[in-house]
């Protein structure tokens, strides 16, 4: 018993000392090169060192998928700071904000919209779901989550106000739709169908102030070939719980039947919808180690387009974060100019570059983490003044 003991011993040191040789040049791999194995999460340990270690920790995307499998048949609902609701989707939790952090983002909505209001600019400020649905939680026994509540605190007093707001959370229950289906299961992204569904909300909205005509074939989902990359998107959550906790999303790609011609300002370059806005490269192969299908296919969306080939002559102004990437085509394609604000760059959101824009709506629309004590997407002040 005792030599197979330590024969034991032995090959277990042996793999041991095998896994840890391999996970120190996969280390020095991301030193040397800056190649990080396996998935794009890794757990903020403190310690430099101990973190880039984790980062580099050879198997680990074997080790996290192992991990999720045992604690989805176990039932666990939590895994590396992620919740899985009762329905099978993940969540990070917020929780509640700050008071005074409402209060002032709702005071520089309110100001932001009485600026705009004399200077004869449409506004509407877009809350998009959120992936708790505020009428069906789906959280399981005593887990708390406030995004929602945040929400409703900063909503309801620039509605009293007289901020135009669209509640996407209210309108999608009152269309009698699906929550949950507007939204992926292993990220906080609304899915592609989410946001071509808020696009047709909000250009109802903006042809009813703006009294201008839109492509009528923009909004109609029957004008568009979607194209469904089956279990495709392993979000940001997934990438933290693994492939077989919550499983993996499908990815739809919404590309026009008809003809559009738009050019980005930037360097005035032309082309079609798709050519321009849309990256195909992450399309080509499957890759669930990467949690960027949504922003890398996305990635050329937020910037400032024209629509040479529009029948009306409006200029949208869009204040948004991630939400805004797989929005903005239809936008693009809906109306003669798209001018992007990035929610990282509010020092320029001022009256001057208002002025100096010069557009016929302003658009603010931002995930619901908006209000988390550590973001600045609502901190514009000059309108205060």
């Amino acid at each position: 018993m005792e030599k197979k003991s330590i024969a034991f011993t032995a090959v277990f040191m042996i793999v041991i000392v095998l896994l840890g040789l391999k996970s120190f040049c996969s280390l020095i791999d991301f030193y040397v090169n800056d190649v990080t194995d396996y998935n794009e999460w890794t757990a903020d340990l403190g310690n430099r060192f101990e973190t880039d270690e984790a980062s580099s920790f050879y198997g680990k995307l074997q080790f996290i998928n192992f991990n999720g499998a045992v604690r989805s048949v176990l039932g666990q609902h939590e895994m590396n700071g992620v919740i899985k609701l009762n329905n099978g989707h993940l969540l990070r939790p917020h929780n509640p904000a700050a008071d005074e952090v409402v209060q002032g983002y709702a005071e520089n909505i309110i100001a932001l919209n009485r600026y705009l209001n004399e200077k004869g600019i449409a506004f509407v400020y877009v809350a998009p779901p959120y992936t708790v649905n505020k009428y069906d939680p789906e959280l399981p026994a005593g887990i708390h989550d406030y995004a929602n509540e945040n929400l409703d605190r900063l909503l309801k007093p620039i509605e009293t106000a007289g901020v135009d707001v669209m509640d996407l959370r209210k309108i999608i229950r009152e269309d009698g739709l699906d929550h949950y289906d507007m939204m992926y299961k292993t990220d906080h992204h609304w899915t592609t169908r989410g946001a071509f569904y808020a696009y047709g909300k909000l250009e109802e909205r903006l042809v009813e102030k703006l009294r201008c005509k839109v492509d009528a074939r923009v909004s109609n989902i029957a004008n568009y070939d979607v194209i469904t990359y089956e279990q495709w998107h392993l979000g940001s959550y997934g990438q933290r719980t693994g492939a077989y906790y919550a499983g993996i999303d499908d990815f739809d790609l919404f590309v026009p039947k008809f003809p559009t011609k738009i050019q980005r300002l930037a360097d005035s370059e032309t082309g079609s919808m798709p050519e321009l806005l849309y990256d195909m490269e992450p399309l080509q192969s499957r890759d669930t180690k990467s949690m960027y299908t949504y922003d890398h296919v996305f990635d050329n969306t937020l910037e400032n387009y024209r629509n040479l080939d529009c029948p009306n002559d409006k200029k949208i102004l869009i204040l948004t974060d991630s939400f805004g990437k797989a929005f903005t085509p239809y936008l693009v394609m809906g109306f003669q100019e798209v001018q992007y604000v990035s929610d990282e760059d509010m020092a320029q959101f001022t009256k001057e570059y208002i002025d100096q824009c010069s557009p016929d709506a302003v658009i603010i629309l931002y995930h619901a983490d908006c209000l988390d004590d550590h973001n600045d997407k609502l901190n514009f002040t000059d309108f205060n003044s």
